[in-house]
């Protein structure tokens, strides 16, 4: 279910709640469907929690290896999952689609399954089969440990200047 189902969905219930009267039998449920409330949320947050813990784990798990199980089972799972740009990152997922779409390992239904959720999630992909050029990608260069090294030092001086400038 898309956020703006979910959001609809509870505006419809809040606007029955508020329509029915506070009298008799419907005071029962009212005060029923407010003690429930708490159990929702719970099951919600748990519902999140383990869906990204799964979508991480099957990320992993595509990344390393490129096949035509690993596709289907991410796509399965980012399709029951919400909020998957904000946890994973647009430009992690796009990069991830990428390698996947240009793999020959994967076969062209998976990279079908893989486009489609990408899509559903509102992210601008090439179609299976085309997208990016693979010079670009083979040649993109990756840093060395030192350079890594040298990084997470100046960014660490950065962050001790800021907390001098508090």
């Amino acid at each position: 279910m898309s956020r703006n189902k979910f959001i609809l969905l509870v505006i419809i219930i809040a606007i029955v709640y508020v329509a029915t009267p506070s009298t008799g039998t419907w005071q029962i449920i009212k005060l029923n469907f407010i003690n429930l409330l708490p159990f929702i949320m719970a099951g919600i947050i748990i519902y999140l929690i383990i869906t990204i813990t799964c979508l991480k784990s099957a990320w992993k798990k595509l990344d390393s290896n490129v096949c035509d199980e690993t596709t289907i089972k991410f796509a399965k799972i980012m399709n029951i999952t919400f909020d998957v740009k904000r946890m994973l990152g647009s430009g992690n997922l796009i990069d991830l689609y990428n390698k996947v779409n240009l793999s020959p390992n994967a076969s062209m239904n998976a990279k079908q399954l893989l486009y489609e959720a990408m899509r559903r999630k509102r992210l601008d992909v090439p179609l299976p089969g085309k997208g990016a050029n693979v010079d670009i990608i083979r040649t993109k260069s990756t840093r060395s440990d030192a350079e890594i090294k040298a990084a997470r030092i100046e960014a660490s001086i950065q962050a001790k200047k800021k907390k001098k400038k508090k």
